[in-house]
């Protein structure tokens, strides 16, 4: 086999074993790089040949969650919506894109912590953040805090929404997820409701 060959199986085992552990450790929190390996349907020593410890899948499998929020947020060119329809269409796809990746509350939870969530949000917080400026600039939104707070503050929202959803407490298919978001950002609700008519139209090209 090419050297070209072994790093393409090398790619192909990894990302296998990325996506056996999201669906394991979604069911199962504790699950051992043994029931990994099973799962994956690959021999142990493959699995410890990428991760060498479980603190290595994680931080693996957290990357790859926040690799694949970002390229799902990439698809959509938002510049030229009105701010409103282009926080709508944000906090939609953020949440269909975060359904398959809610695994990344519970690791925060028992293993990245905190601080580690909000490193790999970074950049969606970033974006999130530019939002609410040009919404600020359109003079639609209201202005009882400063953006940085409160795109923190509806980040963490939309992680509680997303754990209650975990929880089994509700179940949404982001319309009022991102209804809430808006509400928050200062948007009458009426007009939120419109913004996520139009972000759920085909008038959002997507890339």
């Amino acid at each position: 086999m090419t050297v070209r060959g072994r790093r393409r199986d090398a790619e192909e085992n990894r990302d296998r074993i990325l996506r056996a552990a999201r669906t394991l450790l979604a069911r199962q929190p504790a699950a051992s790089m043994d029931d990994l390996a099973q799962a994956a349907g690959v021999v142990r020593r493959t699995v410890y040949a990428h991760f060498a410890n479980r603190d290595e899948l994680l931080a693996g499998l957290a990357d790859k969650c926040s690799a694949d929020l970002l390229e799902a947020l990439g698809r959509t060119d938002r510049s030229g919506l009105d701010p409103e329809v282009a926080m709508a269409d944000f906090a939609l796809t953020l949440w269909t894109a975060g359904e398959q990746y809610r695994l990344l509350i519970s690791l925060a939870e028992s293993d990245l912590g905190m601080a580690g969530l909000r490193e790999l949000l970074h950049p969606i917080a970033a974006q999130s953040r530019a939002l609410l400026e040009r919404a600020r600039d359109s003079g639609r939104f209201a202005t009882h805090l400063p953006v940085p707070v409160l795109a923190a503050a509806l980040q963490a929202m939309t992680l509680a929404m997303m754990q209650a959803a975990n929880d089994e407490w509700w179940a949404d298919d982001g319309t009022r997820a991102a209804a809430a978001v808006l509400v928050a950002a200062g948007l009458p609700a009426a007009a939120a409701e419109e913004a996520i008519r139009r972000a759920m139209s085909q008038d959002v090209a997507h890339a």
